[in-house]
C-alpha cells in the first residue's frame, strides 16, 4: 500500500530509539513489576499468535484444498469401482504389480 507520509530515518532510527527507551524504563521498576510485565507480555503473545493462526486465510485455503482433494479422490474411487467388477479390479491390480516389478 502506498504511504502518503514518510518519517525521516523511520526504518531504523525511530524503532531503535524506542526500544532503547523502553529498556531504560524497565531498568527503573522493581523485580515484581518486571515479572508481571513479562507474564502479561507472554500471555498477550500467545493470544495474538493463536488468533492469527486460527483466522489465517492461508490456513483456510490449505485446509479447503486438502478437503477438496479428498472429496475428489473419493469421488474418483467410487466412479472407478462402480464401473468394474471385483474380478476386473483384482486383474488391474495384478497387472500394475507386475509392471512395477519389471
Amino acid at each position: 500500500m502506498p504511504r502518503g507520509f514518510k518519517v525521516p530515518c523511520g526504518k531504523w532510527l525511530i524503532p531503535t530509539v524506542g526500544s532503547l527507551l523502553s529498556v531504560l524504563l524497565l531498568k527503573g521498576v522493581s523485580k515484581a513489576t518486571g515479572f508481571r510485565f513479562l507474564a502479561w507480555t507472554l500471555l498477550g503473545q500467545v493470544i495474538y499468535f493463536s488468533y492469527g493462526y486460527w483466522h489465517s486465510k492461508r490456513r483456510e485455503l490449505s485446509r479447503n484444498d486438502s478437503i477438496n482433494s479428498m472429496i475428489e479422490l473419493t469421488a474418483n474411487h467410487e466412479i472407478t469401482t462402480e464401473n468394474c467388477t471385483p474380478g476386473e479390479v483384482d486383474m488391474g491390480l495384478a497387472s500394475v504389480h507386475s509392471e512395477n516389478q519389471a
